[in-house]
């Protein structure tokens, strides 16, 4: 990838946390966190899918060993951003999908040997996964808070 390139691919990657630490600091500071705490779970489960498809694309470009395997484990991002949103409560919803950043951050970088690429991912991962962490923070205080009945 030419150096362009890459400048825009972090610029768009990094832009694409806003949603993330936006809502997080929000959430934490008491404001709108019954709204946003729903768009965040929405927001992380769409960002996960796109990992996955992040695969779908290379086997496309015939650059995965494997490509049958890496199409079927390609569409678990999806599948467990989809469980978690729909199934789940969100305080285990949170957990689910902060450990999937991670999982798949592991999962992607061993099939993706790029420097760049593990220079954008690990950093932004980590900030994602900490929103979920503060997300996860202002839920389980605000469950402690509640009256007892």
């Amino acid at each position: 990838m030419n150096a362009a390139l890459e400048i825009r691919a972090n610029r768009l990657a990094w832009a694409g946390l806003i949603p993330f630490m936006g809502s997080a600091v929000l959430g934490a500071v008491g404001l709108w966190s019954e709204l946003l705490l729903p768009i965040f779970l929405v927001y992380s489960a769409v960002i996960l899918s796109f990992l996955g498809g992040i695969h779908w694309g290379l086997v496309m470009a015939r650059k995965l060993d494997q490509p049958e395997r890496a199409l079927l484990l390609c569409m678990l991002p999806s599948l467990v951003g989809w469980i978690a949103v729909a199934l789940l409560p969100e305080l285990y919803a949170l957990v689910v999908l902060a450990a999937a950043y991670l999982l798949w951050l592991n999962y992607d970088l061993s099939k993706v040997p790029e420097p760049w690429y593990e220079r954008l991912r690990k950093p932004i991962t980590f900030v994602v996964a900490g929103s979920h962490f503060i997300w996860f923070t202002v839920v389980i205080t605000a469950l402690r808070t509640l009256p007892a009945s």
